[in-house]
Order: structure tokens, then C-alpha cells, then sequence
């Protein structure tokens, strides 16, 4: 019998636990290791301790009490199941993972083991193994809402984010407290393209957890996918104040500054990610970006390759890779890598979308619009998709399907300042200026910051000295080292534009320079690099070639408009198209598909190579099915002027020409939507225009007198109807009067000439060059020097 005012052991663990369940910390643990003086071995005391050393963060005590209590009795699951929580976090995985193994063995119906276990597996990347646990977990127990969290994240991670919500939708319903549910529902919905939903549950996270950084950046983040950049910023800026060596804070934060082109800040927000965790792979995903924005395109590859390395199953690091391939005109090796990012997600449609690009910029445009129309499959609802929908059928000229994806990216998102831009473009390629210039106008009173919307408004408006818009214009301009170097040539050009309609050819000359400069700036361009390609043709078709209609295709719908750009092709063509039997199909890229498919045409296989071309051209609408001639207006096909004459010895080539100066200005003047590097420097556009005179002598020398005809724009505009007359007859068609209205011709042109073709012929593009002689002094003299 026990003394008065003497405790059992029962008495004492008792008294130990009361205090630790109602908080009291300190004397429960003095309690239990007053016991602990007595009983060195007790199992209860062992246990308790862990637990207690573990809500006091001393992990490392807390693991050796766990590891004592199992020495005692390695019985007990929930012991197990501990010591594998605290061993997780002492960096110990491996070992807790047998832990969280063995606890399942002695206990099967422990849904808590099964729970933790799972949420382990997820953690070491091993989803499939986390997503089996976690269901067992909920099979125990159905209304184990921590288990539907953790099942939640192995589904998000193996990209299926519809299942993943259903299931913290489930965990919301058993506990509506769960800010984490919240967080995790709002990231995946933001993945899936439902921006104002994820918003809904970011806000309710934070809500529930305002001190909580995962809660203040998942926010921040639905608020920067809606260009909402400012306040996106100031939010990231507040996750690390609350947690400074928060990683995705910063990176996060160095987007949004991005958006605001900030760039050099952007920049120092990943360095301080990156000092805190310098292989933070996402970081240098983010660095890459902006290191491209900056025009360090090679060092942008470098961050963006370490970034894979380091994370090899990574679909952001492929993303951002390719896409600085792309600005490296490695347009395949960018598509490879979408390629892959999309075995790994391939319910992303943001993939989809930047394949698609890719594809389309390797003028592989009929597999660019398929993989589109999956992006729009996989989230109806996403206005980026329709927008690079609506883009890519404009650029493949068909304008019906084009006008009715960027309407409905419009319907989705009534901002979108990028479909305003692509539809007041695609207005004007109809010769719908004022209805392009309303929209452009409607578009500023959203935001009237963007250079693009100035550059497209350029094109049609007639502005005057105390325009706003001009003012508005100046200002950007004025604060051009926040814009990114393509950015900067948009904003000069659209000024160039509007100066020269005034006029005051000395201020638009200045923006031009500048304009060119800039974008000049941004490229990498090697002039022996199209040197050598010119000498490879050269090679291939180095003798004399005859005439042979039995080894290529003996159709004659083909005619190709050919010569540098802005040579008058545009034109030309145009007069051809006006006949009622001809199709102007404008700019077409067969011959380089045909060329990365088929190889170069030889004897062997010219009939095929020209038959596939044929039956393409044929097959692009209704309309070309039956039509007679069908002209094919890509000005850089001059360098495949052997190919066409070997595989179409029926085709008819119209070869088209201009003042060099006048030509040179014209491509100087012309900010192009991607190639002619060469443009944007006088030497190098000097270079490219005696290489471009040498290969067509080529052509004069091994194709037989007649191959091609040749025409001057100037004589078209000094002598139009009989340039006109002489076009028609070299096609063999029948004179029609409308040839000499190509003006009134009902087609959309897709071409830098577009705000030309649809007015009457006129005189003042010849010789323009005058207007500007001093400034092209150094353009006159690289001329002479090489050519």
C-alpha cells in the first residue's frame, strides 16, 4: 500500500500526460524524465519524450528518444510512423522510409503511416508509389483529409491536376479551414487555365493563413497570369520579408519584374534566389529568361541548359530552353524538347501552345495548327490558345478560321492586348484600315503602353505634330532602356512611321537608325554563313541544265514570283492574282518542307519531289482545286530557282527587280516578324545583296536562255499596262482587263506591302532613297564595296 503523498508509476505518467495535453511542455517533460531517473527503459516515457522533443524542434533529441523507445519494444507502429517523421526531417530519408515500411508491416490498417509514407515518396519524386500509399491511407479511412491533401500532390505531379483538385475539393469538405487545400486547388486550376477560380481559392488561403508565403505567392501568382503585375509584385516582396530565404518568392518576384520589363531588378531578385539556393533549377530557368529579355542569348543558354541538367525530368528547364533555342533559329532542337516536355505533361496545353510555335517558325505550319487545336482541346477556356490559334491560321492565310479564334480569345478575355494586335493586322491584310484602326484605338484605352499597338496603328493612321497618340509614343520612347531591345525597335519604327507620313524625313530617319540599331542589337548574324550557302547551291547545280520535262512534274499551275524583298513581288503578284484563273496563294513555304523531307530534288526523284509540291498547292482551299495557275510569292525561292526548274520544267519563274538602293532601303525600312537578319545593318545588307546579284547570275549562266523572266518594278510603275500585259502572256493566259486593277483584288495579303496593295498603282516608291540621300551615304558606299 502507497504512503500518503507518495505517486505510483501510473500516478506519475498520468500526471505527465495531463500536462503535455494541456500544453504545458515544461512539466511534462520533467515529469517524464523524472520518471525516466527511475525506470531508464519505459517505454511510454521513450515515446512521449520523441513526441514532446519534436513539438519543441529539437529534432535531434527527439530522434534519440524514438530510437530508445524501439530498442525497448519494436512492437509499436505509431512509434515507428514517429521516428520516421522526425528522421525525414533530420535529412535521414532513406531511413525513413523503412521506418514508415515497417510501421505498415506491424500495423496494415494504420492509415497515418500510409499517409506520411506517401507524402515521403512525393517528396523523393517518386508519385506513382506516393499516389498507391495515400489511396490505401483513404481506404482505411475515408475522411482522412491529410491523405487526400497528399494524394492530391502525387496526382498534380504526375500532371493530372482535374483529379487532383476533385480530391482537396473532398479534404475542403471535411475540414473548410485547410489553407493548404486552397493553396494546392489554386496552383493546379491556375495550371488547368482557370485564372479567376484559382484566384478565388488563393484569397481564401490567405484568409486563413495571412502570415503563410506559400498563400501570399500561389496569390500572387493568379494575379500575375492576369497582368496584374504590380500588385503580384508587392505580394512575392511580402513572402520574403515573412520568410527571407524563400527561393520561389524571389524567382517569382524577378517574373513579375520582368513583365514590368524591369529587367535589371528582375535579375538581382534571382541572384538573391539563387545565394540561397544556387541550384534552384527553377531560378535558373528564370534567369535564362531574362538574360534573353536582355539580349544575352548565349548566356541565357548556358543558365537555361544548367537548369536542365540539374533537373533532367524538369518540364519547366525544357521550356526554357527551347524557347531561347528558338530565338536561336534552332527552331527543331526547340520543338524536340516541347516534344518531351509533353510526354512528361501532356495535359499541359501551354506546351502545346509553344510547340506549335516552334513548328510553325520551321514553317511547319499544318503541324503547328494541330497541336494547337490540342492546346484549345485541353482547356477551352485558355484566350492564349485561341490567340496562337487565331496567329498560325493567319500566317497559313486562312483568314475565316484565323478572324474566329482571335474573336473568340476577345470573348474569353475582353483585354487581350495580343489579339487585338493579331486582328487589327489581319484587318489590315483585308484592306480594312479603318476598321483596323478603331480597333487598334479601342485596344489603347486599355493600355496605351504598348509598343506593338503603335507599330500595328502606324501603318494606317495619318498623324499630325499634337497627336496623342505621337506624344504618347515620344514618351515610351524616352523611357526605352525599361523595354527589351525588340521592344525598343518596335516602339522606333511605329515613330519612324508616323514622321515619315509628316514628312520630317530627318526625325523619322533618326527613329529608323535607332529602330534598326535596336533590333540590330538583338541578332547574331554571320554573313559567310549565307555565303556558304549560296556556294553549296552553287555546287549542287554547277553545269549547264537542260530542259527536261520527262524528269520532273509536267504541270504548269505553278508560278513563282521571286527576287529580294520588298522588290516588287508583292506587286507583281498581285497583277498576276487579278486574273480571274490565277489563285494568289501569297508566301508559301513548300519548298523548304519539301526540301526538309524529300532532300534536294534530283533526277531520281524530281517528278516525285515536283508532284508533292503540286498536289500541296492544290489541296491549300476550295478554290485552288480549280484553279488554273496558282502563284507561289516567296521572295527568298531565288535561291531555288535549279530546284524549281529541275522539278517543274513547266512551272513558270518571274524573276522581280529594283534599284539596289531602293531595295535596300525599302528591307531597312521594314521591321520583319522574324529573318533577313541581314536588313538591319548597312555593310551587312550591302553583302547580302552581292551574294543575292551572284547567285542569280548563276542562274543566268547553267539554266537555259528563257528559264525565267525577269521584270523591273520600276518599269511596272513608269509602263504599268504593258509590264502588265507582258506578265500575263509569260503565263499563258488569256489578257484580262482586270490585271490592271490588282487594287480591287478581294484577297487578304499577307506581306510587309499590305497597306500598299490596296491602293491604286503609284510613283513615289520610286527612287525614294533621294529623300534620305545623306543619311544613306554609308549604305551607298557598303554597295559599292561589294558589289
Amino acid at each position: 500500500m502507497a504512503k500518503p503523498n507518495e505517486f505510483t508509476l501510473d500516478d506519475a505518467l498520468d500526471i505527465a500526460k495531463k500536462h503535455h495535453i494541456n500544453g504545458n511542455i515544461t512539466l511534462a517533460d520533467r515529469t517524464y524524465k523524472d520518471i525516466l531517473k527511475t525506470y531508464p527503459d519505459h517505454f511510454k516515457c521513450l515515446h512521449y519524450l520523441g513526441i514532446l522533443a519534436y513539438q519543441r524542434n529539437a529534432v535531434d533529441e527527439s530522434a534519440q528518444y524514438l530510437k530508445r523507445a524501439i530498442e525497448v519494444d519494436d512492437s509499436n507502429a505509431e512509434t515507428y510512423n514517429a521516428y520516421a517523421v522526425v528522421l525525414e526531417l533530420t535529412g535521414n530519408m532513406t531511413m525513413a522510409l523503412k521506418m514508415w515500411e515497417k510501421a505498415i508491416t506491424l500495423d496494415p490498417e494504420f492509415p497515418d503511416a500510409y499517409s506520411n509514407y506517401g507524402n515521403a515518396l512525393w517528396k523523393k519524386g517518386d508519385f506513382k508509389a506516393a499516389q498507391e500509399a495515400c489511396e490505401k491511407a483513404i481506404a482505411i479511412n475515408p475522411q482522412y483529409h491529410g491523405a487526400l491533401i497528399n494524394l492530391g500532390n502525387a496526382l498534380m505531379s504526375q500532371g493530372e491536376h482535374k483529379e487532383a483538385v476533385e480530391k482537396w475539393k473532398k479534404a475542403l469538405e471535411i475540414n473548410p479551414h485547410h489553407a493548404s487545400a486552397h493553396i494546392n486547388i489554386g496552383n493546379s486550376l491556375r495550371e488547368l487555365g482557370k485564372i479567376k477560380e484559382s484566384e478565388e481559392h488563393c484569397r481564401k488561403a490567405l484568409e486563413l493563413s495571412p502570415d503563410d508565403p506559400n498563400a501570399l505567392l500561389n496569390l500572387a501568382n493568379a494575379l500575375r497570369d492576369q497582368g496584374q503585375y504590380g500588385e503580384s509584385e508587392q505580394l512575392y516582396r511580402q513572402s520574403t520579408d515573412i520568410k527571407p530565404e524563400f527561393v520561389l518568392g524571389h524567382n517569382n518576384r524577378a517574373i513579375a519584374l520582368m513583365h514590368m520589363f524591369r529587367y535589371d531588378e528582375a535579375l538581382v531578385a534571382t541572384r538573391y534566389a539563387l545565394a540561397f539556393d544556387p541550384n534552384s533549377f527553377e531560378t535558373l530557368g528564370t534567369k535564362a529568361i531574362i538574360l534573353k529579355e536582355l539580349n544575352k542569348l548565349y548566356e541565357a543558354e548556358e543558365a537555361a541548359r544548367k537548369a536542365l541538367a540539374l533537373s533532367p525530368d524538369s518540364v519547366e528547364a525544357r521550356v526554357d530552353l527551347g524557347e531561347i533555342l528558338s530565338l536561336l533559329n534552332h527552331h527543331d532542337e526547340a520543338a524536340s524538347l516541347f516534344d518531351e516536355a509533353i510526354e512528361l505533361q501532356p495535359e499541359n496545353p501551354r506546351i502545346f501552345i509553344k510547340l506549335s510555335n516552334a513548328l510553325e517558325k520551321s514553317n511547319r505550319t499544318e503541324e503547328a495548327i494541330e497541336h494547337i487545336k490540342k492546346a484549345v482541346e485541353l482547356n477551352p477556356e485558355m484566350p492564349e490558345a485561341y490567340w496562337s490559334m487565331g496567329a498560325t491560321y493567319f500566317i497559313s492565310n486562312n483568314i475565316d478560321k484565323a478572324l474566329e479564334a482571335l474573336n473568340k480569345a476577345l470573348e474569353l478575355k475582353p483585354d487581350f492586348i495580343g489579339s487585338y494586335v493579331t486582328k487589327a493586322e489581319l484587318l489590315q491584310s483585308l484592306g480594312k484600315m479603318d476598321e483596323s484602326q478603331a480597333l487598334v484605338e479601342e485596344a489603347l484605352k486599355i493600355n496605351d503602353n504598348v509598343p506593338n499597338l503603335y507599330y500595328t496603328l502606324s501603318n494606317v493612321k495619318k498623324f499630325k505634330p499634337d497627336d496623342p497618340h505621337l506624344e504618347k509614343m515620344k514618351e515610351i520612347a524616352d523611357n526605352s532602356h525599361k523595354l527589351s531591345y525588340q521592344q525598343r525597335a518596335v516602339i522606333y519604327y511605329a515613330l519612324y512611321r508616323a514622321y515619315e507620313k509628316m514628312k520630317d524625313y530627318n526625325a523619322a530617319f533618326d527613329y529608323l537608325k535607332k529602330g534598326a540599331d535596336s533590333k540590330w542589337e538583338g541578332l547574331n548574324y554571320n554573313p559567310k554563313t549565307q555565303r556558304n550557302t549560296y556556294k553549296g547551291i552553287k555546287n549542287v547545280f554547277a553545269n549547264k541544265l537542260e530542259s527536261n520535262p520527262n524528269v520532273g512534274c509536267d504541270s504548269n499551275v505553278p508560278i513563282f514570283v521571286l527576287g529580294m524583298p520588298r522588290s516588287g513581288t508583292t506587286l507583281t503578284e498581285q497583277i498576276i492574282a487579278s486574273h480571274p484563273e490565277v489563285y494568289g496563294a501569297g508566301e508559301l513555304s513548300i519548298l523548304t518542307n519539301l526540301e526538309r523531307e524529300m532532300g534536294l530534288p534530283s533526277k531520281d526523284n524530281a517528278k516525285e519531289w515536283g508532284q508533292a509540291y503540286v498536289d500541296t498547292i492544290k489541296n491549300i482551299n476550295e478554290t485552288t482545286q480549280g484553279a488554273k495557275r496558282i502563284t507561289d510569292k516567296m521572295p527568298g525561292n531565288y535561291s531555288r530557282i535549279g530546284s524549281i526548274f529541275l522539278a517543274l520544267p513547266n512551272a513558270k519563274i518571274i524573276h522581280c527587280r529594283r534599284s539596289p538602293i531602293d531595295t535596300c532601303l525599302s528591307c531597312y525600312k521594314q521591321l520583319f516578324s522574324r529573318g533577313h537578319e541581314w536588313s538591319y545593318d548597312f555593310d551587312a545588307m550591302a553583302q547580302h545583296y552581292a551574294d543575292y546579284l551572284s547567285l542569280m547570275e548563276h542562274w543566268r549562266n547553267v539554266l537555259p536562255e528563257g528559264s525565267f523572266l525577269e521584270i523591273n518594278y520600276e518599269d511596272t510603275i513608269n509602263d504599268f499596262e504593258n509590264q502588265a500585259r507582258k506578265l500575263i502572256d509569260f503565263v499563258d493566259l488569256e489578257w484580262d482587263d482586270a490585271c490592271l486593277s490588282p487594287h480591287k483584288a478581294k484577297r487578304s495579303v499577307l506581306t510587309a506591302s499590305k497597306a500598299q496593295v490596296v491602293k491604286p498603282i503609284y510613283k513615289t516608291s520610286v527612287e525614294g532613297w533621294k529623300r534620305y540621300e545623306e543619311q544613306l551615304a554609308p549604305l551607298v558606299e557598303a554597295l559599292e564595296k561589294h558589289t
